[in-house]
């Protein structure tokens, strides 16, 4: 999350009440490393905080803060993982196909190839959502990453 903007004028900037629940979310999703949770990783956590939040809670709160645009989800394979939105800042994803580790992948390269194919097609881009899948250093080194 960006360290000035907190998850209260987050959710206020976007028109939401501040709900323990929401806040709980963008806790988690804020917390540390720029992280890629799982709906279901993010309710494990948030009850293990808050005993009374379920599952239907977090997928409630999760498709809330993403159609305020304040969360972005991201399809990795079969499974939804999801983000601040443009925290720390916008970027791309490796993803390794062998052992499922996500390493972000910073934009400026990308964004000069992204804004020619813009101007040269008349499009106005609202979002990119760029995932290369292979395989990681470490896999094909054949050593266990740290996950």
């Amino acid at each position: 999350m960006p360290a000035p903007t907190d998850s209260h004028t987050l959710l206020r900037r976007a028109g939401l009440r501040s709900t323990p629940q929401r806040q709980t979310v963008l806790d988690l999703l804020g917390d540390g490393d720029h992280r890629h949770l799982t709906a279901d990783d993010i309710w494990r956590a948030a009850a293990s905080r808050h005993p009374s939040f379920n599952r239907s809670t977090a997928y409630r709160v999760l498709e809330q803060l993403c159609d305020a645009g304040i969360v972005q989800q991201t399809r990795f394979g079969d499974s939804a993982h999801f983000e601040i939105a443009g925290a720390p800042q916008r970027h791309y994803h490796l993803v390794c196909r062998s052992c499922g580790s996500i390493e972000n992948l910073p934009s400026d390269g990308l964004a000069d190839i992204t804004g020619r194919m813009a101007r040269q097609h008349g499009f106005t881009i609202r979002s990119v959502d760029l995932t290369i899948e292979g395989e990681c250093r470490s896999c094909r080194r054949g050593v266990s990453p740290r996950v």
